[in-house]
C-alpha cells in the first residue's frame, strides 16, 4: 500500500529538494567564508554589547537593510565607536585574525573577552601586583579607559579607527551611558570580587552570543533563499511543473523515488555530517581554536565531497526529468520577469516554491526522505510476502500516523 503513486511522487520531489538544497549549502557555505559572515555577525555582536545606543536608529526597517548590507559588504563599523574600537585594538584580540583582509577573528572565547575588558578598564601596569578592582570602579565611573594601546599597524581597520580617535582630542568618553550603566551593575553584583566580576563578563558574552548565532541563522536564511531562487530559475526546477510531470507519469516518479533510496544508500552519513557541520557553523560561542579548525577543515572536506556527488545526482535528475532550459544563459537573462516566451507566472510561483523548500535545509529534506523511503521499502517488503488482504489492510494501517514532520523545526544555516 505505501509502495503506490502518491508515494514515489512525494519521495521524488523531496529528493529534488534535497539535491538542490545540497547545492545551495554549497554555495551559501562558500560565500560565507569569503565574505566572513561569522566575523561580521561577532563584530555587531561586541558592538551591541559594549556601544549600545550607537548601533541602532529610529528607523527599525533601515536598521534590518543596514545589516544585511554590512553582512555583504565591507564597511567601517567601528567609526566614532571608541570602546569597541579599543578592543579590537588590544594585541590579544587583533591577533586573533587571519591578516588585514579578515582583520578580525571569526570567534572569540569567553574567557579572551573578559580577559580584555578587564585590561582595558584597569589598564595594563607591571608596579601593580594583580588587579586592583577599584581602579575597574574608577574606570567605568569616569567613563574613561585605563589603558594607552600602541595601535601602530595603520593598515588595520581597528588601528586606523583608534588613531584617529587620539588624534580628535576631544571631551568624548570612552563608555557610553548605556553601557556604562550596564558595568556599574556588574561590578555591583561582584561586591568587589574580582574574579566574580570576570566569571559575570564570562556569562554577558555567553549570553550575547546565543542571541548572535540567531542572528546568523536568519541572515543565512536570507542568502540561501536569494541562492535557492536562483538555482531555481537557472535550473528551471519549478516544483509545480515536477509535481504534475511526476503524477501523470507513474513509471517516471517510481524511477525518480528508487534513485533516491540509491542515494540515501550510498550517503548514509551525508546527513549527521552536514547536520553537525550547519549547527556547529551557527554557533558563534566555541571556546577553542582546535574545535573550531577541525569544524573548519570537516567543513572543506564535506564541500568537496558534496559537490561531485551532488553535481553527478542533479544531471542524473535533470536528465530523467527534462529540467532546464534548451536555450543558452543570455536567453535566459531575458527570460527573467516573464519576458522569456516559455515563462508564465505559473513558472514564478513554482522556482518560489523551491527557493522556499531550499530554505529549509538539507539536513531538514535528508531526514524527510530517510523517513519516507524507509516506510515506502517496508511496503515493498509487506506486499512481497504471502499474507490475505485482510492482514494487508492491517499491516498497512499503521503507516496513518506517518511521523515525517517530527524534528521538523530543524533548520540549515551554514
Amino acid at each position: 500500500m505505501f509502495n503506490n503513486s502518491a508515494l514515489d511522487v512525494v519521495i521524488g520531489l523531496v529528493f529534488i529538494f534535497l539535491l538542490y538544497s545540497l547545492l545551495a549549502t554549497i554555495l551559501q557555505e562558500i560565500i560565507a567564508t569569503k565574505l566572513a559572515f561569522r566575523s561580521k555577525i561577532l563584530e555587531k555582536a561586541i558592538l551591541r554589547m559594549l556601544e549600545d545606543g550607537k548601533t541602532t536608529s529610529s528607523l527599525a526597517l533601515f536598521d534590518s537593510m543596514k545589516g544585511f548590507y554590512q553582512l555583504i559588504f565591507r564597511s567601517n563599523n567601528l567609526k566614532n565607536k571608541r570602546f569597541a574600537t579599543a578592543f579590537y585594538t588590544h594585541p590579544l584580540l587583533k591577533y586573533l585574525a587571519e591578516d588585514n583582509w579578515f582583520s578580525k577573528p571569526d570567534y572569540i572565547s569567553s574567557q579572551n573577552f573578559s580577559k580584555a575588558m578587564i585590561d582595558l578598564l584597569h589598564g595594563i601596569d607591571p608596579s601593580l601586583h594583580g588587579v586592583n578592582i577599584l581602579r575597574i570602579k574608577e574606570s567605568i565611573a569616569s567613563g574613561n579607559l585605563k589603558i594607552e594601546l600602541k595601535a601602530e599597524d595603520k593598515d588595520n581597520p581597528a588601528n586606523k579607527n583608534y588613531i584617529e580617535q587620539k588624534a580628535t582630542k576631544n571631551k568624548e568618553v570612552d563608555i557610553n551611558p548605556e553601557t556604562k550603566l550596564f558595568l556599574q551593575s556588574l561590578l555591583s553584583e561582584s561586591q568587589g570580587d574580582i574574579e566574580k566580576f570576570k566569571l559575570l563578563l564570562e556569562n554577558w558574552f555567553e549570553d550575547t552570543m546565543q542571541r548572535a548565532t540567531g542572528w546568523y541563522k536568519r541572515y543565512t536564511q536570507y542568502i540561501l533563499f536569494i541562492i535557492g531562487f536562483l538555482i531555481a530559475i537557472s535550473f528551471n526546477v519549478d516544483t509545480i511543473a515536477i509535481a504534475k510531470k511526476l503524477s501523470s507519469n507513474p513509471k517516471l516518479a517510481s524511477q525518480v523515488a528508487n534513485n533516491a533510496s540509491v542515494f540515501l544508500e550510498q550517503q548514509k552519513q551525508t546527513g549527521n555530517q552536514l547536520r553537525l557541520l550547519q549547527s556547529n557553523r551557527s554557533d558563534t560561542s566555541k571556546d577553542y581554536q582546535d574545535k573550531y579548525d577541525s569544524l573548519k577543515k570537516r567543513s572543506e572536506e564535506l564541500v568537496t565531497s558534496a559537490k561531485t556527488l551532488v553535481d553527478g545526482e542533479i544531471n542524473n535528475t535533470n536528465e530523467v526529468l527534462g529540467l532546464g532550459y534548451k536555450c543558452d544563459h543570455l536567453k535566459l537573462l531575458h527570460g527573467f520577469f516573464f519576458l522569456y516566451p516559455d515563462a508564465s507566472f505559473a513558472n514564478f510561483i513554482g522556482w518560489i516554491i523551491t527557493a522556499l523548500a531550499i530554505c529549509l535545509g538539507a539536513p531538514f529534506w535528508f531526514d524527510l526522505l530517510s523517513k519516507l523511503v524507509r516506510i515506502r521499502g517496508s511496503g515493498v517488503r509487506k506486499d512481497s510476502s504471502p499474507s490475505s488482504p485482510g492482514m494487508n489492510n492491517i499491516t498497512s494501517a499503521p503507516p496513518i500516523t506517518v511521523n515525517v514532520n517530527t524534528q521538523s523545526g530543524e533548520e540549515a544555516v551554514g
